[in-house]
């Protein structure tokens, strides 16, 4: 029986390999019921299981599937491709085509350059109400990282609100992606506003200046230099000895900071010592180093932000 049964597996194999799901299908279920203790059984019971599962079509869409897949040199041929997924709109709902969508999504990103053809192929996939789940999840997230290596966080974000149950851990990590855009851009929008102001308030030192050399002196203090050279080098280097982590965000911190304090001490010298003066440009020099300790970060070694929630 064991003999007979572990016959039946081979010959499910075979006709397997060779495309001929039927057949295996009808091998597996024969190796069941002739033994069910032997030893392939676990294999072609799982193999049953699955060919069950993607037997829409009587095969033919699985066959089709399957010899595109199987064979590297048509995976990366873009005729191929071209003709598998002209060929997957036929397919009957199921498992075959969405995974077959999905194939043909990941050749043009990775095999043929083609990201724009790529992006359509994997929203078809996600979007696939006859794929299983799997599928459709994975054909999701490697839209997000395509999408995502093409600074498209916002194209993302619509993708994976399409259907929000999904991937749920998907759909959180994208919109995190894309709150992080707004913030970059807001960063830069305020230290954009900050660099003119302190250009113009430094422009007007320098025409009142008897001695333009004077200058630097009057906005960069001793004290001040020095504490955010201590902010940017001390928090580097605590990161390094507490771990090992990356310093950069602080070195550019303290810059930043030595920056900002120029431009705010420009300011200063600039709108006089009003009460309103002061504390306009003690606002913007609070906005500035906010702005350029999220950039900091964000630009060199972003895993920190999940710390806050980002």
């Amino acid at each position: 029986m064991r003999a007979a049964a572990a016959a039946r597996c081979a010959e499910g194999e075979a006709a397997a390999k060779g495309l001929r799901f039927a057949e295996a299908l009808a091998a597996y279920r024969a190796a069941i019921a002739t033994d069910p203790s032997a030893a392939c059984v676990s294999m072609a019971r799982a193999r049953m299981q699955d060919l069950e599962a993607h037997a829409e079509g009587g095969f033919a869409p699985l066959a089709r599937l399957e010899a595109v897949r199987r064979d590297p040199k048509k995976a990366a041929d873009l005729a191929e491709i071209e003709a598998l997924a002209r060929d997957l709109e036929g397919f009957p709902p199921g498992r075959v085509r969405a995974e077959a969508r999905l194939l043909v999504a990941e050749a043009y990103w990775h095999a043929l350059k083609e990201p724009e053809r790529s992006i359509a192929a994997f929203e078809a996939a996600a979007q696939d109400q006859g794929g299983d789940k799997v599928t459709r999840a994975l054909a999701l997230a490697e839209l997000w990282s395509l999408r995502k290596q093409r600074g498209e966080v916002r194209e993302a974000l619509a993708d994976v609100e399409r259907d929000p149950t999904l991937a749920p851990a998907l759909l959180v990590l994208v919109k995190k992606a894309v709150l992080r855009e707004q913030l970059r851009e807001g960063a830069i929008a305020v230290l954009a506003v900050l660099a003119a102001a302190g250009a113009a308030a430094m422009a007007r030192l320098l025409a009142r200046a008897r001695d333009v050399r004077e200058v630097p002196g009057l906005v960069l203090r001793p004290g001040a230099a020095a504490f955010a050279l201590y902010l940017g080098g001390a928090g580097a280097a605590l990161v390094r000895a507490h771990g090992g982590g990356d310093g950069r965000p602080f070195l550019w911190l303290g810059l930043g900071v030595l920056a900002i304090l120029a431009m705010g001490r420009a300011w200063g010298l600039w709108l006089g010592t009003r009460r309103a003066a002061r504390a306009l440009c003690a606002a913007a020099c609070v906005a500035g180093v906010l702005a350029i300790a999220f950039l900091a970060v964000e630009r060199t070694d972003a895993s920190y932000l999940e710390g806050i929630g980002l």
